[in-house]
């Protein structure tokens, strides 16, 4: 239940400084990165601060019942929601061919109301988890990889950042397809597999390359197999971008516990520099075929290649 304080509460004193938006398709390394960044006791997110560093960090979720349409779409206030096979909520579909149209918003769709309803809530999450000091919000709402420039227009004065998190597509496409991703199980039975890898790799191609459409100075790009294989290199490059002093302990540790009651209690510690690329292994010609037909082209730009091509399978 949404805190009362959200709608009457006054926030227009609380200063917004810098705001970190991450972006990429779920599944793809953000919870990991948004738990590392978290940890810093100078950022806040939707649900807590460095004391509870692992709890939902998606805007577009914890708020949708109260965020202007254009901010939220994956679960409140759909776009399209009469879809007969792509129902809400949406993780792997929202950026398929079909319903891309719906959720793609540019700085051309900003307006003063959608500003003030985005203002209120980071104002809010900052006066009640940074009380009386200066802090950073961090949010990880995937759907925002397709509207960066309206988040841009929208949050110009106070300088934003964005880090962008690319994944290898023929892992992450075939591993959606199975059904990590919820939309792509609750279709199991009305789309064949074949079907389903299809919309996945729409979804990855079109999400990354709305990203890269609205790519400014204000974007870092990094690869997840990166962080995974050198976590201290590639996060020390994050916090310089977005102007965050580096910290050791940002970094996944044996001795670090998750808070309790957090989801997805594995993404931390030990990092495993391989996760979910033997997905490749299990895919067939055919099916890796389909995800470069897609995807091909924008992999390549990051050096991820056709794996039966015998080149870099990262």
């Amino acid at each position: 239940m949404l805190d009362p304080r959200i709608y009457w509460g006054r926030f227009r004193d609380v200063a917004i400084d810098r705001p970190i938006f991450l972006l990429g398709v779920q599944g793809g390394g953000l919870t990991l990165l948004s738990r590392m960044l978290r940890r810093h006791p100078e950022v806040v997110s939707v649900t807590g601060n460095h004391r509870y560093w692992s709890g939902a960090d998606e805007m577009h979720t914890v708020f949708g019942p109260i965020l202007p349409p254009e901010l939220t779409g994956t679960r409140y206030k759909v776009p399209a929601a009469e879809h007969p096979l792509y129902n809400p909520p949406r993780s792997w579909t929202y950026a398929c061919e079909e319903l891309l149209p719906y959720y793609r918003k540019t700085a051309k769709d900003a307006t003063p109301e959608i500003k003030r309803g985005l203002e209120r809530v980071v104002r809010y999450c900052l006066r009640r988890y940074a009380p009386g000091r200066r802090a950073r919000f961090i949010d990880k709402s995937q759907v925002y990889t397709v509207r960066v420039s309206l988040i841009r227009e929208l949050l110009k004065e106070y300088n934003p950042r964005f880090v962008l998190v690319v994944n290898n597509p023929y892992a992450a496409c075939y591993r959606a397809a199975l059904g990590k991703a919820q939309d792509m199980e609750r279709l199991k039975g009305k789309l064949s597999f074949q079907e389903r890898l299809e919309i996945c790799a729409q979804h990855w191609a079109n999400s990354i390359h709305c990203a890269l459409e609205d790519k400014a100075d204000d974007m870092l790009i990094v690869r997840f197999e990166d962080l995974l294989r050198e976590p201290e290199g590639t996060l020390r490059r994050i916090c310089e971008h977005v102007e965050l002093e580096f910290r050791k302990d940002m970094l996944p540790a044996p001795h670090h516990k998750v808070p309790f009651g957090s989801r997805f209690q594995d993404r931390w510690y030990p990092l495993n520099s391989r996760r979910a690329l033997h997905y490749m292994e299990k895919a067939t010609g055919k099916q890796i075929q389909s995800i470069e037909k897609y995807c091909g082209t924008i992999a390549l730009r990051f050096h991820y290649s056709n794996p039966n091509k015998g080149e870099d399978k990262l």
